[in-house]
């Protein structure tokens, strides 16, 4: 599960903002939390700001963080220069900075790396093995260090192979059989997955799922139910006449986009009196068609999902819904984080404040600040978010401007 988020300089967000999971001492709605050690942590948070105050910078700097260390080990001289935005206000020589705190398999951990356009700066990894922190490992623009219990078999890791663009993290996977270091590439690689609307294609996973996993199709027909759609059953079929004659995946069978292409794969959708093709089905059916089984995957196998604008094309009821699915009182640890224009979901008797988060655009040096409603003091467990957002009394909405509007509108 994660814990916390930090980072810094990475488009609109200038300063540090810390973003976190763990839970307040807030006693309501227990429900929405997982437990770890002596630890309480949310479900599911939902995060809220005006157009261009920040919050899908804050998504995509995790999703950043995620694919450095997953693709570092590959990278040339000046890989490392393309995946950085800095802030437009920041100088040059400022590192961008993320850092991670996390679970898996039952140990904490702690990650982070600074950089800039062409080294990393700095780099940790600690854990805790009981209850105190131990260090895996340190870097600095010197060089780095294994603690004598990792030492030993870190061995290969040596500066020839540890490049100044490339993360240590990412080249230990590659180089040494360290248990703890595979579990946390591992985090980032499999644990993590992004969902963005224009660029993810779920679709083949989909269609796979449904065609080969009886348990996934069952799973996904009774979400369908739920959600009041009444189909009956999903025929998978690939059109034999394409060259190629199977769906294909990515190497780790993942949520990745395969090569295959849709048109060559064809989904039925069977109702009481009549079967349809799911290419002349409505765009939210089929929006639900790709979007439900990775959903369902996640959910059994205790990832992250990260959504931008989670109601994008997806009934506000099933948002809701989707948000009630991951906030249910259940063994899994999965967690859904996701930024949101949909005031309907700041309803009392479903959220914890703590679950509620804010991205507002400084005026002065127009940065990102991130906070959540659990640190706004005064605000009642049992108050109306709802309207207490859209009055204004927690910042965060677009601000205005009402004379200006009048004389728009005379205009017109």
């Amino acid at each position: 599960m994660l814990i916390q988020f930090i980072c810094s300089n990475h488009r609109s967000i200038k300063d540090p903002v810390t973003f976190s999971m763990v839970a307040s001492t807030d006693s309501s709605f227990e429900e929405n939390l997982l437990s770890f050690g002596k630890g309480r942590y949310l479900r599911c948070a939902e995060i809220y700001g005006a157009n261009a105050s920040g919050k899908t910078s804050l998504l995509d700097a995790m999703q950043l963080m995620s694919f450095i260390v997953n693709e570092s080990h590959l990278f040339n001289e000046d890989q490392l220069s393309r995946c950085r935005v800095p802030h437009k206000m920041e100088k040059d020589e400022t590192p961008t900075s993320f850092g991670i705190i996390f679970e898996k398999n039952g140990t904490k951990y702690s990650y982070g790396f600074s950089y800039t356009d062409n080294k990393i700066i700095d780099e940790y990894l600690f854990y805790w093995p009981g209850m105190k922190k131990a260090k895996i490992f340190e870097r600095d623009e010197k060089g780095f260090d294994f603690s004598p219990y990792f030492k030993k078999n870190a061995e290969n890791c040596n500066d020839g192979r540890v490049k100044k663009y490339k993360l240590l993290l990412s080249i230990a996977k590659e180089e040494t059989n360290i248990p703890e270091i595979a579990d946390v590439y591992d985090f980032f690689q499999k644990d993590l997955v992004f969902f963005d609307y224009e660029y993810s294609n779920w679709f083949n996973y989909s269609a796979k799922q449904l065609r080969d996993n009886p348990k996934m199709k069952r799973l996904f027909l009774n979400f369908m139910h739920m959600l009041g759609v009444d189909i009956k059953d999903c025929e998978v079929v690939v059109d034999r006449s394409s060259m190629k004659q199977e769906i294909t995946f990515s190497r780790d069978d993942s949520m990745k986009s395969s090569s295959q292409n849709k048109d060559d794969i064809n989904v039925y959708v069977v109702y009481d009196k009549m079967t349809v093709n799911l290419k002349n089905e409505s765009s939210g059916i089929r929006n639900l068609f790709q979007f439900l089984c990775p959903v369902i995957d996640i959910f059994i196998k205790d990832k992250v999902l990260f959504c931008d604008e989670l109601e994008r094309s997806l009934h506000p009821a099933i948002v809701s819904r989707l948000v009630q699915f991951f906030n249910s009182k259940s063994e899994s640890s999965a967690q859904l984080i996701f930024t949101t224009h949909n005031t309907d979901l700041l309803c009392v008797d479903e959220i914890r404040r703590d679950q509620i988060w804010f991205t507002e655009m400084k005026k002065r040096g127009r940065s990102t600040t991130l906070y959540s409603l659990a640190e706004i003091k005064d605000v009642r467990k049992d108050e109306n978010f709802k309207k207490g957002y859209l009055s204004g009394r927690y910042g965060a909405i677009p601000i205005m401007n009402e004379s200006f509007f009048e004389r728009f509108v005379n205009e017109l």
